[in-house]
């Protein structure tokens, strides 16, 4: 139901924004135990290559007087610019999307990949912001919630594993409402009329907001870092931002914390006072894993000298070089000196206009971003000059400020990534030493480089965090000589469950001879970690579990029961000594119970566990939380070991049917329900499929260990596939024939918004990449416009690996297009049919499949009736029966004949507003 983007690399440590004495290096986080969200972040971006980042600022009228020049948008134009250089340069594909907050959360500029084509789409939109100042809240619960729900929807990687996710968010002040007629629906009993009762608004939000499994749970349980940047300017002061503080990091400033979820770090804040301190403040995001070198000196009288130097060392192994400086006087010149002595004085000409430069063959690209603060760029195009020492130093040319000082922030992109060399998905248990694995360096287009060629050290450590995120250390570190030979990971005390396999590689660049002829020792980078999943199973002998269960989309109140795949002989059972732990549910939602059959269930191979959750009131959220679950070989239940199971769904509350049609009812009698006969008349009118070119085709596929299959080999298109074209799409139809699958639009319950496209294939269950992705028959579900969409169809009766690939794609696609659409069928297929085979009906298009349309399997014992389903209890004409009278136990019944089926109700498939005879219009 929810989810959203960002970007990755090296680790970076935290701003200093408010001045500190005394010069001083700040190097690159040791490599241990202790991380940081960002690096957390560009851990997971190193990994995949590709995350979401989104760009969530206040809008309130407070703006008008804290930030009457909008540094905010100048800071935050200057993050995306960072963020394109830093994405096309370790091969990151960053997606952002972004939004604003205050009475109301908003989007404003949906999921885009973030590259120098999109930037300056994003930039104008940035821009936009100048103007919204005139917000009259400043409402954290909603930009939370918001910001959740928007990350949440984002599709799910292939193998399942979560994306990569981050929210940076901008505020001027704490959580605060204006006084007026309102309210606000996490504050039940609350208005917003009265001094008390703004109090009472505000408590119940924090309450909300930081409770155990509350919405900051809920956004740090599903892997989502936070940075935020609070400007205390005009009437704000700091401890006005202790609240966001608190749900950024975890913690506020007198050490209060917010949710139960503090590891690992939630994320990270940063408090600004002016358009400088924002400029750092985005500039420590704006390389995630790249933790930029910070530098603090004095400046220079008139002349360049040695106290006053920024410096920094570079070889061969280092591609870019991003700095942001600044002076804490007006009027000094940054100059930077090459490792052959010459100078390139970078002067103020106008604040926000690009300038550029040489120096010793290398081109200087700079930028004054405000009055005091520059940034520049220096790439390496073979110049001999590269390699050595350099710096930056503030002069003052005249002598006024000599007591200035000055700072920077260093980025250094060597683009060099730790790599698990030929990586196969491995089976590794817990207690055991793995087979031998090789690991390497690799470069942003991941290849391998030969460690040989780094002109400095390096060395590279191995770790694996399991699912408590405790740290292991599971094999020596491999100096730069020994990096590349095979070596085995100790798993002896790594316990069963989701675990990550963490690189990390330290490179120091060579050391250089000053222009003096001393030495200067090379610089070291920050470390660059990445992190890879790495399930451990139990020990060899025990039966295997998967890492998670996603429960799917479950409406209303009650019991939903769902399967959990088990692999290999033996016993499983719930831990009734380690209590099931909610980490996020929403709001009024009350007990979460999950439950499996009472005694330990035996297999003599591969089987199910059937797994219940049971929900007191019907909310609208995410639950999730881990269950543990022992499991002992065949014969053997003293042996028995506590594996931890993630387990998410996501609950709606159900439409009241009888409210529904009563207030429909009353509504048509009392006359303004006229209005609503004319929007259904209007969404019917439109709800059709776009005229345009169109091809399709069937494909018979097999998913075997999460990859798509085409006659045994990874899914490709061929010369002939998507030749023929779909009759009829020379205008805008109701009903299509695509290859085979029939098409049909639908309105759909609401008057408003747009209608949808059901795919069936006769005795199939369907799904499609839209959410839903399932319609309440069991038919995939696709947008009014199908073009460049699929659907995958399976029988959940029949082999698990067999299932049908329907690809539609526009006439006039282009290569890119068409390559944009498999991409999404190999992330998305495999994990689509999982959740269809979940399924424990037999026949689509039936009714009563319950637990909503991503989840089709389960079923629901809940009073809630479905206004378009069949009868209730036993007088149930065709759907879920009870079997030997067992709630747990149903099976298909068909409609009958005669007896008590309803005389009133409509043929089967009926739709009000659909084609007669299965006609297009």
């Amino acid at each position: 139901m929810s989810r959203m983007r960002a970007g990755a690399l090296f680790v970076f440590g935290i701003l200093m924004l408010n001045a500190a004495s005394g010069l001083g290096v700040v190097t690159a986080q040791a490599a241990g135990n202790t991380t940081s969200a960002v690096e957390d972040f560009g851990s997971c971006l190193a990994s995949q290559q590709a995350g979401d980042l989104l760009l969530l600022v206040d809008e309130s009228s407070s703006l008008q007087i804290s930030d009457p020049d909008a540094a905010r948008v100048s800071a935050a134009n200057f993050l995306l610019d960072r963020l394109t250089a830093f994405g096309e340069s370790a091969a990151v594909d960053l997606n952002v999307a972004i939004a604003g907050f205050s009475s109301d959360y908003t989007v404003h500029t949906g999921w885009t990949s973030l590259d120098s084509g999109t930037l300056p789409t994003l930039k104008s939109s940035v821009d936009e912001f100048r103007s919204r100042t005139n917000g009259i809240d400043t409402d954290y619960w909603g930009a939370m919630d918001g910001a959740r729900g928007d990350l949440g929807d984002r599709p799910q990687n292939a193998d399942g594993s979560r994306r990569c996710q981050a929210i940076a968010w901008f505020s001027d002040g704490k959580l605060d409402f204006t006084e007026r007629d309102g309210s606000k629906p996490y504050a039940p009993g609350a208005t917003l009329g009265s001094p008390d009762g703004v109090k009472a608004v505000i408590a119940a939000a924090t309450a909300s907001i930081c409770r155990p499994a509350g919405i900051a749970d809920q956004i740090r349980s599903a892997g989502i870092k936070m940075f935020g940047v609070g400007l205390a300017a005009g009437t704000a002061v700091a401890d006005d931002f202790d609240l966001m503080r608190a749900i950024t990091s975890g913690t506020s400033g007198d050490g209060t914390e917010c949710g139960a979820v503090q590891a690992p770090p939630p994320g990270e804040f940063f408090l600004a006072q002016n358009i400088d301190d924002l400029l750092f403040a985005f500039d420590s995001i704006s390389t995630p894993g790249q933790a930029p070198l910070e530098r603090e000196s004095g400046v220079c009288v008139r002349d360049v000298c040695e106290e006053g130097k920024h410096r920094f060392v570079l070889d061969s192994s280092i591609s870019a070089v991003n700095v942001l400086g600044f002076a804490d006087a007006p009027g000094l010149i940054p100059t930077l000196i090459s490792p052959n002595g010459e100078q390139l004085a970078l002067p103020l000409t106008a604040v926000g206009t690009d300038s550029r430069g040489q120096l010793g063959g290398v081109e200087i690209n700079y930028r004054w971003e405000s009055p005091n603060s520059v940034s520049f760029s220096m790439t390496d195009a073979g110049s001999p000059q590269w390699q050595g020492v350099w710096a930056l130093a503030f002069v003052d040319p005249t002598g006024s400020a000599s007591q200035a000082r000055s700072k920077s922030n260093i980025h250094i992109s060597g683009n060099l990534f730790p790599a698990w060399l030929g990586q196969k998905t491995t089976a590794v248990h817990t207690g055991e030493k793995t087979s031998a694995i090789e690991l390497g360096i690799v470069g942003a287009d991941r290849a391998p480089i030969d460690p040989e060629t780094l002109l400095g050290s390096a060395e590279l450590s191995v770790s694996i965090v399991d699912s408590t995120g405790t740290v292991h250390d599971v094999a020596a570190p491999l100096p730069k000589d020994r990096i590349g030979e095979s070596l085995e990971l100790d798993l002896t005390d790594v316990p069963p469950g989701d675990s990550t396999l963490r690189l990390t590689l330290n490179v120091t660049t060579a050391n250089a001879t000053r222009a003096d002829g001393g030495v200067e020792p090379g610089t070291a980078l920050t470390p660059q970690s990445v992190d890879i999943a790495l399930p451990v199973a139990p020990p060899i002998g025990f039966p295997s579990l998967p890492t998670r269960v996603d429960f799917g989309t479950l409406e209303g109140s009650g019991r939903f029961d769902r399967t959990l795949d088990v692999t290999g002989a033996g016993c499983v059972r719930l831990d009734a000594g380690n209590p099931v732990s909610i980490k996020g549910s929403p709001d009024g939602i009350g007990s979460v119970v999950l439950t499996t059959s009472g005694d330990a269930q035996c297999l003599d191979s591969t089987g199910t566990l059937p797994v219940s959750i049971d929900i007191e009131n019907a909310a609208n959220g995410t639950v999730s939380g881990t269950m543990s679950l022992l499991v002992s070989p065949a014969g053997e239940n003293d042996r028995e070991v506590s594996v931890p199971v993630e387990f998410t769904a996501d609950v709606q509350k159900q439409v009241a049917p009888g409210r529904f049609w009563l207030t429909l009812i009353v509504a048509l009698i009392l006359g303004p329900g006229i209005p609503l006969l004319l929007l259904y008349l209007g969404k019917w009118l439109t709800a059709k499929i776009p005229a345009g070119g169109l091809k399709a085709k069937q494909f018979p596929i097999e998913i075997r260990n999460g990859e798509i299959l085409r006659e045994g080999r990874p899914f490709e298109l061929r010369d002939r596939d998507l030749v023929e074209s779909v009759r009829g799409m020379h205008e805008a139809t109701r009903v299509l024939d695509a290859d085979g699958v029939e098409l049909r639009t639908h309105v759909g319950l609401s008057p408003v918004g747009a209608g949808y496209v059901s795919a069936a294939l006769p005795g199939l269950l369907g799904a499609s990449g839209s959410t839903p992705a399932t319609d309440k028959a069991g038919n995939a579900r696709l947008p009014l416009a199908v073009h460049n969409s699929w659907a995958v169809f399976h029988d959940p009766n029949g082999p698990a690996e067999s299932s049908t690939l329907l690809l539609l794609i526009s006439a006039d696609a282009d290569e890119n297009r068409v390559g944009r659409v498999l991409d999404n069928v190999r992330r998305n297929v495999a994990n689509a049919v999982s959740q269809l085979r979940a399924t424990s009906v037999g026949t689509p298009g039936t009714g009563g499949v319950s637990g909503g349309p991503n989840s089709p399997g389960g079923q629901q014992v809940s009073s809630a009736a479905d206004p378009f389903g069949g009868p209730q209890g036993g007088a149930v004409p065709g759907g879920f029966q009870p079997a030997s009278g067992h709630p747990d136990e149903s099976t298909w019944a068909p409609p009958a004949a005669g007896g008590n089926a309803d005389p009133f109700a409509p043929p089967s498939g009926f739709d009000p507003f659909g084609p007669p005879d299965g006609r297009g219009r």
